[in-house]
């Protein structure tokens, strides 16, 4: 018997996967089809835009896999209990709003310009601290979509329609960590182990645990996270991901829902950030994710599988998602658990040569 309806808005690979948590949880689940191609079938019904009031029924709680979202259909969800909350979703949306929120809570974010107008462009770089600036839509572009490198000679570059987008000031990157962190109804918090991440072309290809990371820096990470969470009265997983430039750690961009860099505790933790979330967002209490091991996480953006797997006590799982094929798209996942932690990213670096060139 069901302990109660998730509800979920959108149908592509982390509602599959929030589907399945929930499902291990003893919740069914409801989802509601956007504008893309279902791969949730088996984990629940399946609801189109034109039966949204049907789908409101059917749940006692909504989240969404994306915060991109039509703001009635948010509306409406939050009448029956969305989470993260509206306001929340509406900030992180927009890199605009996101950025402005950083600035509040005092937690530091690379020099940044809002330019709604390509008549704006010269001021901008004039007023930041870098000869190139890195110009970022301010709705959507994700994956290295939607953005330009620009100086004062290729201005022009950025299309008209475009704008408004932000303008940060290009800085050196030394190093790039993410953060997963869950909160519950009552207010309280658990974060996962940082990542390292390994990009290639603005898109993860790779993410390492243990990080590395120095134990202040960590701390520093742990801290702006939760100000996050606790300024937006959150309730669910967010993600943040950070540069370290300068030998500081500052906040690149901030995700509220599950995230890539947090797929490497799906079979690495009971507690994974899809049994976190689910969790949180139907009223349990936080869990608390004990890892003692390593893992690394190697995403699939082709059709190519490995020639060869890691042997023991290396484990691996691989997840794939149902998905078309389409050059740069996340078709799945790899992880590799076990407990050396030099193994596992070296085993993982090997992949990520053979299947990304890198």
């Amino acid at each position: 018997m069901s302990k109660g309806r998730l509800g979920v808005i959108g149908c592509g690979q982390l509602s599959q996967m929030l589907g399945e948590a929930a499902n291990r949880l003893g919740y069914s689940v409801a989802y509601l089809c956007v504008d893309e191609t279902p791969v949730v079938e088996g984990l629940g019904s399946i609801y189109f835009p034109d039966q949204l009031d049907v789908f409101l029924a059917e749940c006692h709680a909504i989240t969404v896999e994306r915060e991109s979202l039509p703001d009635e259909m948010l509306r409406r969800a939050a009448e029956i209990g969305l989470a993260p909350n509206y306001e929340a979703l509406v900030v992180l949306r927009e890199r605009d709003t996101q950025k402005a929120l950083l600035d509040q809570l005092n937690i530091p974010t690379s020099p940044w310009r809002l330019v709604e107008t390509p008549g704006e462009l010269d001021h901008a770089l004039a007023a930041l601290p870098s000869a190139h600036m890195r110009c970022k839509r301010t709705l959507g572009g994700y994956d290295g979509g939607g953005q330009w490198r620009v100086n004062s000679q290729s201005l022009n570059t950025i299309p008209g329609d475009a704008y408004p987008v932000i303008a940060e000031a290009e800085i050196a990157i030394e190093t790039e960590y993410a953060i997963v962190i869950g909160r519950d109804q009552n207010g309280r918090t658990a974060c996962y182990p940082m990542t390292e991440n390994a990009m290639r072309d603005g898109i993860l290809i790779g993410s390492y645990v243990p990080s590395g990371i120095a134990p202040e820096m960590a701390e520093q990470a742990i801290d702006y996270a939760n100000r996050l969470v606790e300024a937006m009265n959150y309730v669910g997983v967010l993600a943040v991901e950070f540069f370290v430039t300068e030998g500081r750690l500052i906040v690149n961009e901030i995700a509220p829902r599950v995230h890539n860099t947090g797929h490497w505790t799906i079979g690495a933790l009971g507690a994974d950030q899809f049994t976190q979330h689910v969790g949180c967002v139907m009223g349990e209490a936080v869990r608390n994710p004990v890892f003692t091991e390593a893992a690394a996480m190697v995403n699939l953006l082709g059709d190519a599988l490995p020639r060869r797997m890691p042997e023991g006590p290396i484990r691996t799982l691989i997840q794939t998602y149902g998905k078309g094929f389409r050059r740069g798209r996340k078709l799945g996942h790899i992880t590799l658990i076990g407990p050396d932690a030099t193994a596992i990213r070296a085993e993982a670096n090997a992949l990520i040569a053979e299947l990304h060139d890198a």
